[in-house]
């Protein structure tokens, strides 16, 4: 069932090691034989340590709460990194939702602009 699920944009909730709350989190990449991707956090704040670096806070995407049920507040997507998971990771995670389009090319567009990914990456989940 989570293999149908699983698609660019889809919303994901769960917990991850190092992290004392579970987390929203966008997939943003998939692998051709469909046993990784990528994704990016979305955050209710920006943390601290990202508004001193305006480097960082420009790759910090606003998405609107009310667009999206599983949301109660505007948030954002930090795009300052990406996250790799196994399909078996996923099996922890529930299904939350999607972005919409519009959103969801704002948030690569950061990514693949913002020069924290390797082309390799870029190649492995964008092409």
């Amino acid at each position: 069932m989570l293999e149908k699920l699983l698609s660019k944009g889809s919303v994901f909730a769960g917990k991850f090691k190092g992290i004392d709350h579970e987390k929203y989190f966008i997939i943003v990449g998939i692998t051709k034989d469909v046993v990784s991707c990528c994704s990016v956090y979305i955050n209710s704040n920006i943390p601290t340590f990202i508004q001193k670096s305006s480097k960082l806070l420009s790759l910090q995407v606003n998405i609107i709460g009310r667009k999206y049920d599983f949301l109660t507040h505007d948030s954002f997507v930090s795009c300052n990194e990406i996250n790799e998971h196994t399909i078996s990771d996923l099996n922890y995670c529930r299904f939350i939702g999607k972005i919409d389009n519009d959103d969801f090319e704002n948030v690569i567009n950061t990514l693949v602009n913002s020069n924290i990914l390797t082309n390799k990456e870029k190649l492995k989940y964008f092409k």
